[in-house]
């Protein structure tokens, strides 16, 4: 019975990404048009995460999406006149993404990778379609049924590193696998100046499904000389995850980050 549960979820999710592909864009509340989900037409989806955002893309050079979804950020970055490299694994989710850029007329200056990133570059099975999709099997109750094979890159080695005064911006979002995405970017991490990242992290009650956990990406962060603030209305400083937190912002500790924006 379980098995044909799972195989019944896995059935209705494609159905409904299909569906959802087949619509007439509508407009959302940032203006752009695009198909997709639910949740990018509600007036308070991520408002304090993209609030900063904008202030960062106005400090920023090139934009690097990691965990590109549909593009609303990829949107945002193009807008602002930035070079963008993104990355997003899922096929389906891939035709979002490519078909917003043409609907917005932001196709130029966009390189979409369909590949997720990791720490070992390679091949790997990713479960589950649109946002929440994941390299780790127990993530977020996907069906284990929806199993897709993708190809895995490291960031260092594909990312070109900053001029001296070029100011990289990188958002990363890969559901459960942000240390070894993180540990496959080694050298951007230290590269001068210094990039800024905005991070999605998940710790409570994703401890037995994560590879590696909210605190050694924190740790990897801090050896490198970054300091952290949670993304929420106070920008509150932290040395570690917060409950009731999933999205920080690293940057490096010798610039104030109200200097940079």
């Amino acid at each position: 019975m379980k098995y044909v549960i799972d195989r019944f979820r896995s059935w209705n999710l494609l159905r409904i990404n299909r569906r959802r592909l087949m619509k007439p864009p509508k407009k959302t509340p940032l203006g752009f048009l695009m198909k997709g989900p639910s949740y990018l037409f509600h007036d308070n989806w991520e408002v304090e995460e993209i609030k900063f955002f904008r202030q960062l893309l106005s400090k920023s050079h090139r934009f690097i999406n990691v965990g590109a979804n549909v593009g609303v950020y990829v949107l945002l970055a193009r807008q602002s006149g930035l070079a963008v490299t993104a990355f997003e694994p899922v096929p389906q989710t891939v035709q979002f993404l490519l078909q917003n850029l043409e609907i917005n007329s932001l196709t130029d200056q966009v390189t979409v990778i369909p590949a997720a990133v990791s720490d070992a570059t390679g091949v790997e099975t990713i479960y589950g379609v649109g946002t929440g999709a994941s390299l780790l099997k127990d993530w977020g109750n996907n069906p284990k049924s929806l199993a897709q094979r993708v190809p895995v890159v490291c960031l260092d080695d594909v990312i070109k590193m900053p001029n001296k005064n070029e100011q990289l911006l990188i958002l990363v979002d890969v559901e459960g696998l942000e240390y070894k995405a993180l540990l496959g970017a080694k050298k951007l991490i230290a590269a001068w100046p210094r990039p800024i990242w905005i991070v999605e992290t998940i710790s409570e009650g994703t401890e037995s499904a994560q590879k590696g956990s909210a605190n050694e990406v924190f740790s990897l962060f801090a050896k490198a000389g970054y300091s952290a603030k949670c993304i929420d209305p106070c920008m509150t400083p932290t040395d570690g995850p917060v409950r009731g937190v999933i999205n920080y912002v690293f940057f490096c500790e010798e610039q104030s980050l109200e200097k940079i924006i």
